[in-house]
C-alpha cells in the first residue's frame, strides 16, 4: 500500500496524520503482535488452543477474529474462503481462520513463498472495496483508511497490507501446489456432460402431514405421555424490551453510495456513544437515550419463536433480547438496514410447567409425528417395491405410482447448470440423488422436511459430439482451476493435521 500512497499522495495526504496518531497502537498490534511461522504466540491470558506445540491465547484469537471481519469488509474472498470457508454456513469458520492462518504462515516460510512489494501493490489495486466501475479508486482506499472500522477493531491502515499480503501468499501457494494437478480430456468431457445434459425427472412425494391426519390419538394416550414426560412441557420464556433507535431520516434513507454510508456512520457513532454513556453512568436507559437523540419504543412481552410485531423489521433484535439478563440488561449496538439499535431488558416471564390441558395439543402433535414417521418408512418401502415391479412389467411411471395411491410429478427437463431456475421444493436433495441415477433408475427414499420422496430418471437427453467437444474445451480452464484449488485445500487440511492444532476450549 506504500506504493499506492505515493502514487496518490494528494488524494490521501490526510492519512498521514491518522497513521501518526495510531503508531503506538500499531507497535503492539502489528504483524509482530501475532504468532507467525517463526515467532511465539501470545504470552499470557486465557489459553484458547495450541499449534506447532505453541499455545494460542484468547487475545491472539480476538485479534484474528477482527482481521477476519476486516477481510470480509474488504472483499478478500480468496483469503476468507480459503482460511474460513463459507463464513455464513460454517459454524467453525472463526476457529478455522485462526488455525489456518498459522498454517499458512508456517508453510509459506518453509516453502520460501514471500510476496514481493509489487505483487502486494498489484493485489491491493484489485481489492473489491477499492473499486469504482471496475477500476482502482484511491478515494475508496482513503475512505477505508480514514473511517472508524480499523481503529475500532484495534488496527491502523497497515493491517490492509498485512491481509493483502496473506491473500497473495494463498494465491502463490495454491499455484505451487496446483501445478502438480492436471485434467484429462475424458475428465473434462464427463464433467461437461454431467453439468449440461438435460434430465427428464419424475418425483413421487409422501407427505408426513397426510399420514398424521389419519392417525387417531386418544386422551388416555396423551395423558400417559404427559405423566411420563411432565417436566419436558414448559411454557416459552418471554421478554419485554425498550428499544433505543438511531435511524436515518426519511431523506437520508434515500441517499446512495458514500452519502448514505456517511449518514449511517454518523448514526453508528451516536449509538456507540450512547452505549458508552450507559456503561459509564449506569443511569436510566430511557433518559440517557433521549439525551443522546435516540427514538424510544417499548415492546410487549414476546417469545423467541413469536417476536413482538414492533421488532419484525429488525429480526436480530428478538434473538438479542434473549441474550440479556438482569445482570447485563443492555445490548451492544445492533445494526439494521437503516440504522442502529440498542436494547434494554425491562422484564422477563420465566418458563412455567404446563398443565395437561395446556400441553395436550403439543403432546398429540408429538405422538402423531412419531407414529407417522414409523408408518412412513413402511409405506415408502412398500411403494418402492410395487412401483419397481410395475415398471419391470412395462407400466409407465405415472401408472405405477397410481397403483400405490401416489401422484407422479414430472419436472421440466433441465441440466445442472439450469437447476437454479427450477422452482421446486427440496431441489438440492433432488439434484444430489438424480446426479447418480442412470436412465430408468429409481432412487432410494429421500427424507425431506415434510416427509420424503423418490426420484426417477426417465432419461438424459444426449448432446451432439460437436456440442460436447466445444463445451468441454471451453470449460477446461475453469475445471482445471477448480481441481487445482481442491488439491490446495486438501493439502492445507493435511498440513493443519500435521501442525497438531488442538482446541483448549469450545470457542473464543
Amino acid at each position: 500500500m506504500v506504493h499506492i500512497f505515493r502514487k496518490h499522495q494528494q488524494t490521501i495526504l490526510i492519512v498521514i496524520t491518522i497513521v501518526v496518531i495510531f503508531t503506538f497502537i500499531w507497535f503492539w498490534n502489528g504483524p509482530a503482535g501475532r504468532a507467525g511461522a517463526g515467532g511465539p504466540a501470545g504470552t499470557g491470558g486465557e489459553k484458547w488452543g495450541s499449534i506447532y506445540g505453541r499455545e494460542i491465547y484468547v487475545s491472539d484469537v480476538q485479534r484474528d477474529m477482527n482481521k477476519l471481519r476486516i477481510a470480509q469488509a474488504l472483499g478478500l474472498d480468496a483469503l476468507v474462503r480459503t482460511l474460513a470457508g463459507d463464513v455464513q454456513q460454517n459454524k467453525d469458520a472463526g476457529d478455522d481462520f485462526v488455525f489456518n492462518s498459522y498454517v499458512l504462515d508456517h508453510e509459506a516460510e518453509a516453502l520460501e513463498v514471500t510476496p514481493t512489494d509489487q505483487e502486494v501493490q498489484d493485489e491491493e489495486s484489485r481489492v473489491p472495496a477499492f473499486q469504482t466501475d471496475g477500476q482502482f479508486d484511491p478515494q475508496k482506499l482513503s475512505e477505508v483508511v480514514q473511517g472508524s472500522m480499523l481503529p475500532s477493531l484495534g488496527f491502523t491502515s497497515a493491517i490492509i497490507d498485512e491481509l493483502v499480503k496473506e491473500q497473495v501468499k494463498i494465491k502463490k501457494l495454491a499455484g505451487l501446489i496446483g501445478a502438480t494437478v492436471d485434467v484429462s480430456p475424458a475428465e473434462t468431457r464427463n464433467r461437461f456432460l454431467e453439468a449440461n445434459e438435460k434430465m427428464d425427472l419424475v418425483l413421487v412425494r409422501l407427505r408426513m402431514s397426510d399420514v398424521e391426519q389419519a392417525i387417531p390419538v386418544s386422551d388416555a394416550d396423551a395423558k400417559k405421555t404427559y405423566d411420563v414426560q411432565k417436566d419436558q412441557y414448559q411454557s416459552a420464556q418471554q421478554r419485554k424490551v425498550t428499544v433505543a433507535a438511531f435511524e436515518l431520516s426519511a431523506a437520508d434513507q434515500e441517499k446512495k453510495g458514500k452519502d448514505r454510508t456517511d449518514a449511517l456512520q454518523n448514526m453508528g457513532n451516536e449509538a456507540e456513544a450512547f452505549t458508552e454513556a450507559i456503561a459509564d453512568n449506569k443511569g436510566d436507559f430511557a433518559a440517557l437515550a433521549k439525551q443522546n437523540g435516540a427514538k424510544l419504543s417499548v415492546s410487549g412481552y414476546f417469545t423467541a419463536a413469536q417476536p413482538d410485531p414492533a421488532l419484525e423489521n429488525m429480526p436480530d433484535l428478538a434473538s438479542k433480547a434473549f441474550a440479556l439478563s438482569s445482570e447485563n440488561p443492555n445490548s451492544d449496538v445492533v445494526q439494521g438496514e437503516n440504522g442502529y439499535y440498542v436494547l434494554h431488558l425491562m422484564g422477563t416471564v420465566p418458563s412455567q410447567p404446563l398443565t395437561f390441558d395446556q400441553a395436550k395439543p403439543e403432546i398429540i402433535a408429538q405422538i402423531k409425528h412419531q407414529r407417522a414417521a414409523q408408518i412412513m418408512q413402511t409405506r415408502a418401502t412398500q411403494a418402492r417395491t410395487i412401483i419397481l415391479a410395475a415398471l419391470k412389467a412395462g407400466k409407465s411411471f405415472d401408472d405405477a405410482a397410481k397403483m400405490v395411491g401416489l401422484t407422479a410429478e414430472t419436472l421440466p427437463p433441465f441440466s445442472l447448470m439450469e437447476a437454479s431456475k427450477v422452482d421446486e421444493p427440496d431441489m438440492q436433495a433432488i439434484l444430489e440423488n438424480a446426479i447418480s441415477l442412470s436412465d430408468g433408475q429409481f432412487s432410494d427414499f429421500v427424507e425431506t422436511s415434510d416427509g420424503g420422496m423418490y426420484v426417477y430418471l426417465i432419461k438424459r437427453e444426449p448432446l451432439s459430439d460437436e456440442e460436447v467437444a466445444q463445451g468441454a474445451a471451453m470449460m477446461r480452464e475453469d475445471f482445471l482451476k477448480q481441481k487445482r484449488m481442491g488439491a490446495f485445500l486438501e493439502w492445507l487440511r493435511l498440513r493443519r493435521q500435521a501442525a497438531r492444532a488442538e482446541m483448549a476450549r469450545t470457542s473464543a
